[in-house]
Parts: structure tokens; C-alpha cells; sequence
């Protein structure tokens, strides 16, 4: 299946379109070509419509592919009332059945503003034209889509999972790094023993960071001398001071409330972290890439009784999760 939609299959299937008198039409005139007939059982309300696809361009440049994405895309079927005020691609699946295969073409003008919803960006070539190759496999209902998405998911992440923590392994190694770990994947050395207990749920906590990536290179911390070494300083953010977290409960990554549970008030650790505890497949700015292994230097300045820990939740590193 996955070679199904490698660029060759695709020229092929085009080729084939070609020559087939097979176009049809959605009810606002956006034609596409059937390339193969599936089953004929049509979608119906409140069904949902499972596809794989790829997108291109008339340079041969890819802009999406399901597989490489590693789940498929889908689609509900509403009702008719909604028939007016859909763009032609949606318009076009209330025709599909499982088992067909389409080919959708037309201009890039045409495709930021039907489908996209835009004009045209700026400096993009206004000569290209956009290609789908979709390929519907699936007709189910809600239920049934919620349930199978969520299994591809937990497999995709167990997956990512043992990639990040086989790539953290080998970077210790190579540098000769004896880390303590966690069944999570977390990784992390306490560089300075603190004292007391450990920071737990619902406790407000400030923290000096450094965060970086496994390669050395830094995208956010609280400590002013870091910043200006590692070209990040910004005066917007004077002055430059700890970071109020509260345990379980403010929006940062997984990872980091793993890892302050593993600090007391003084100590000082390294954490590396997985993808899976940080953003997954979300890119998080230039610097952090999509499944990027992240590795902060973290301070545990001072612990506070959770009874005194309302207002801790405030902006800060890159450690914080999109809201």
C-alpha cells in the first residue's frame, strides 16, 4: 500500500486518468478523475470517510503524503443541508466508495482559494498547478474511527518511543554519561543534591533552565549569562528570573512535571527527554523540530506548600506546551 503512492504510482495513475473518459464533476464544478472504481456503497450522514493522499505540485514537489505521516485523513459526512457551502473536495467524497482511487488537478490560484480559503502567498509561483492522488479505504462510523485513531496512535507513539530512547542511549554512551532512568524514558543525572523532599503534585516550584537539543544547540532559558552566550538574551523578557511551575497542573510539557518530581529545593540535574514527553510530532518554533529530543538543565530554586501556590502558572520557557 505504501508503495501505492510513491511519485511513480502516481504518474502512472495520472497517465491512466488520462486516457479514461471517467470525469466527474461535484455539484459547485470541481472535476476529478476516477482512476479506480471501488465498491459503489456511497457514505452516508454522520459517516466517516478514511482516505490516504498524496499532494503535489507540477515541480514534483511533495506537500503531503498520509503515509509518510503515518495516519491516514478522514472526513464527515454531513448532512445535505450542508452541500452549499462546501468547497469541491468535500463536495467530491459524498461520490466515493471504499476502494476507489481519484485524481484531482487544477490550478494553485484555484486551490488557496476553493480549498484553502486564501489568496495566493507571497512568492509562491502563481504558474503551478496542485495534484491529488486520493485513495479512500475505509467507510465507518464515528465510534469506530475514534477507536482505530486512537490505536494508530498509541502504536505510533510506542514506536517514537523506542527511536528516542535507543538515540539518548547512544549519546550517553558516547559521552560517557551514567544516567538514572524512569519507565517513562526519561533520562536524567542529578549534577548537585539537594535538600528535603521532593517537589510533589500540586507544590509551586521556581526553576532555573537551559533547554537544548541533543546536538548542543539552545532554544530557551531563565538565566540571563546563559542567554547572552547562546545568542537568545531578549530584553523583553528582564528581568530574568525563575520560572513558577505547579506541579501536575501547569501547562508544560509531560516531561518537565516528571522531572521536577525527581528534584528537591538546591538540587541541580540533567533531563533528557523524549519526543513523547515533549511536543511528539508538533514542531515547536525553528529550533525544535518535529519528534526533537529534548534535554534541559534544571535548578530547583525553591518549593512552596501547595496552599500558597495560586498565580504560579505564567508564561515562560519553551518547556511550556501550546495551548
Amino acid at each position: 500500500m505504501n508503495k501505492f503512492f510513491s511519485i511513480a504510482a502516481m504518474g502512472a495513475l495520472l497517465m491512466m486518468a488520462a486516457c479514461n473518459s471517467n470525469v466527474k464533476k461535484t455539484p459547485n464544478g470541481m472535476e476529478f478523475s476516477i482512476a479506480k472504481a471501488g465498491d459503489g456503497v456511497l457514505a452516508k450522514t454522520d459517516e466517516v470517510l478514511v482516505f490516504e493522499y498524496q499532494m503535489k505540485d507540477s515541480k514534483d514537489s511533495v506537500w503531503a503524503d498520509t503515509h509518510k505521516i503515518g495516519f491516514p485523513a478522514a472526513v464527515l459526512i454531513a448532512d445535505t443541508s450542508a452541500l452549499k457551502t462546501e468547497n469541491g473536495m468535500v463536495q467530491m467524497f459524498r461520490q466515493l466508495s471504499k476502494g476507489d482511487s481519484v485524481i484531482v488537478n487544477m490550478p494553485i490560484k484555484k486551490f488557496f482559494k476553493d480549498i484553502v480559503g486564501s489568496g495566493l502567498p507571497p512568492k509562491m509561483d502563481s504558474t503551478l498547478s496542485i495534484s491529488y492522488l486520493i485513495s479512500v479505504t475505509e467507510i465507518t462510523n464515528r465510534e469506530k474511527y475514534m477507536a482505530k485513531q486512537q490505536e494508530l496512535m498509541q502504536k505510533k507513539q510506542t514506536e517514537q518511543l523506542t527511536k528516542d530512547v535507543e538515540a539518548i542511549d547512544k549519546f550517553l554512551a558516547e559521552k560517557a554519561i551514567k544516567a538514572d532512568t524512569t519507565s517513562s524514558g526519561l533520562r536524567y543525572v542529578i549534577t548537585q543534591p539537594g535538600t528535603g523532599a521532593n517537589a510533589t503534585p500540586g507544590q509551586s516550584v521556581k526553576v532555573h533552565y537551559a533547554g537544548y537539543l541533543l546536538d548542543g544547540n539552545y532554544f530557551d532559558t531563565s538565566i540571563k549569562a546563559v542567554a547572552q552566550e547562546k545568542g537568545l538574551y531578549d530584553a523583553r523578557r528582564e528581568p530574568y528570573a525563575p520560572f513558577d511551575v505547579v506541579i501536575e497542573r501547569s501547562n508544560v510539557i509531560r516531561g518537565w512535571h516528571e522531572a521536577l518530581k525527581l528534584m528537591n529545593k538546591g538540587s541541580k540535574a540533567t533531563f533528557y527527554i523524549p519526543s513523547t514527553l515533549g511536543y511528539g510530532s508538533q514542531r515547536a518554533g525553528e529550533k525544535i523540530a518535529e519528534n526533537s529530543i529534548l534535554v534541559f538543565d534544571i535548578e530547583m530554586v525553591d518549593i512552596t506548600d501547595p496552599e500558597k501556590a495560586a498565580n504560579a502558572n505564567k508564561p515562560g520557557p519553551k518547556g511550556k506546551k501550546k495551548g
